[in-house]
């Protein structure tokens, strides 16, 4: 939570540092009663845990409050009464202790509101509710990190496995393609050998197991005559057509099951509807 309202006002990471934390906005947000009554520190099997429960308009709310407590400006210190709004904007234009990036999302925000909005009085809200909105996107940014290196990870474990395992997706089609009796050869060959059960330890029957290994294998693994097969003629096509191969499958793996559902479900619909028209 510290880090993530530091990286979202825009203050140095430096100032994570206690005694350097309290000077900054984000010090003064963390310590206000609100967000200190809203965070719950807890001890489970002897390790501490922080339950955070800062919403979006808590936020919003203790930032803006933050900001009124702020010294106004020299301009308007000498000027009459003047609007909420105004007051805010003066404050965040000329306070030394906003950083630029802060001091430019608050501007642009104020900027759009009060474009819009005519009432003093709604503007303010408005304005809290567009911090609000502004927190929370900050919020979903890690979650969208996690999500991306999950799926890296989740790629990369499933590459390793599909290489140890040499399951070659454009391999393993053209193999297909290429048999198309084999469920006939198969039935055939087990026929064939069926002569022989009394006697499998013959020479001649050990032979006839291995012919039909030899050519009814299963287009995967490391096994000698799948890899005979699959690298016949070693050259950079083939070692390139073999990565695609890997990668495919990869892909395949770490999507899991339910998303090819979804898209063989989305092109079954879309075929249907051209058949149908």
């Amino acid at each position: 939570m510290q880090r993530t309202i530091l990286n979202l006002l825009g203050e140095s990471i430096q100032n994570d540092y206690p005694n350097c934390l309290k000077e900054t906005i984000t010090g003064r947000i963390l310590s206000s009663p609100e967000i200190v009554s809203a965070i719950r520190i807890f001890r489970l099997s002897d390790k501490w845990y922080v339950l955070c429960g800062v919403s979006p308009q808590l936020f919003a709310q203790v930032l803006l409050k933050v900001l009124q407590s702020l010294p106004p400006s020299k301009q308007l210190a000498r000027s009459a009464v003047v609007e909420p709004i105004a007051h805010l904007s003066s404050t965040i234009a000329f306070s030394p202790e906003l950083s630029p990036q802060l001091r430019v999302n608050l501007e642009r925000m104020i900027h759009q509101i009060t474009q819009k909005e005519p009432d003093p009085e709604k503007q303010v809200l408005q304005l809290q509710d567009e911090i609000a909105f502004w927190f929370s996107c900050a919020l979903q940014e890690p979650s969208k990190t996690y999500r991306l290196h999950l799926k890296m990870v989740s790629f990369g474990v499933s590459l390793a496995v599909v290489i140890a395992a040499n399951v070659d997706s454009l391999y393993i089609i053209r193999r297909i393609s290429e048999n198309t009796a084999t469920r006939a050869v198969v039935m055939e060959q087990a026929i064939n050998i069926q002569g022989c059960q009394r006697q499998l330890g013959s020479p001649q029957c050990t032979e006839r197991l291995s012919a039909l290994m030899e050519r009814t294998f299963i287009p995967v693994s490391w096994h000698p005559a799948n890899r005979r097969k699959q690298f016949a003629q070693l050259s950079r096509v083939v070692i390139l057509r073999t990565i695609g191969g890997w990668l495919l499958s990869s892909l395949a793996v770490a999507m899991g099951s339910r998303f090819w559902l979804q898209i063989f479900n989305h092109l079954g619909a879309v075929l249907g509807r051209k058949a149908k028209s």
